[in-house]
């Protein structure tokens, strides 16, 4: 019995009480041995040991949690073996791997969620920093007591005129202005639905008793204004000045 010592896995001799007649070098190396073996053993495991032990019928496998002096909760797969009324058993560790793959998973979903959260607080950022370039590109400036500009910049599209529509609206109103000038000089592209959404608050403001014009059209102006579900029916001129005389 003397070469079991050697055996290169954790190895217990155990009786049919479960008491440790021997073990190997490598046993001791991992466990601290005592005399019984149901002592290495987790003892929420204890129910699952005894059926394992308790099947003397051949070779038994099972997995347990077992106490290490690294680790009180420690998995191996346990091998049994009983002749007579000896029973041989081998403890092999599950994969340290294993465990340290967890930890790398659980550390990159971390990071992950991190990552999600600065993209989230980005996207915020982003979609304000939008918001405050849509509401710069459509400014309200008096020109008169009873004329008010309305310079466009940047693309027409839906969402410059329904980030700004309802403001536009409001210091009409509130400022008791007669003419409102839509000046597209800054307008480069249109979306069939931004002009919609134009035609939409130019028909607002005629409504409200208001007399809007719009200056500055480009031939891609023209184009999509003129294939316009509604084209609005306000004057066209070609320069401020000209909007001037007509207001004044």
């Amino acid at each position: 019995m003397s070469d079991l010592k050697y055996l290169p896995l954790p190895y217990f001799l155990i009786d049919a009480e479960y008491n440790i007649l021997a073990c190997s070098a490598a046993s001791e190396e991992v466990f601290t041995v005592g005399k019984k073996f149901l002592d290495l053993v987790d003892w929420e495991s204890h129910n699952k040991i005894n059926s394992l032990l308790n099947n003397k019928d051949g070779r038994t496998e099972g997995e347990l949690i077992m106490k290490t002096k690294d680790s009180p909760y420690a998995l191996f797969d346990i091998c049994i073996n009983w002749h007579e009324q000896s029973g041989h058993v081998i403890c092999i560790e599950k994969d340290h791997r294993l465990s340290e793959l967890e930890s790398i998973v659980h550390k990159h979903r971390a990071r992950l969620a991190e990552t999600d959260l600065e993209l989230l607080k980005k996207k915020e950022q982003v979609e304000k920093s939008l918001m405050e370039i849509k509401s710069l590109s459509c400014p309200f400036i008096k020109l008169t007591k009873k004329a008010a500009l309305v310079p466009l910049f940047g693309d027409l599209d839906e969402e410059l005129i329904r980030q700004n529509s309802s403001r536009v609206l409001n210091k009409s109103q509130d400022g008791g202005y007669e003419d409102i000038l839509f000046d597209l000089n800054g307008v480069g592209e249109l979306t069939i639905e931004g002009v919609e959404a134009f035609v939409a608050l130019v028909t607002e403001l005629q409504l409200m008793g208001l007399q809007p014009s719009i200056i500055g059209v480009k031939p891609n102006h023209a184009f999509f204004l003129n294939h316009s579900r509604t084209v609005p029916d306000v004057p066209f001129l070609n320069s401020l000045s000209k909007a001037f005389k007509i207001s004044n």
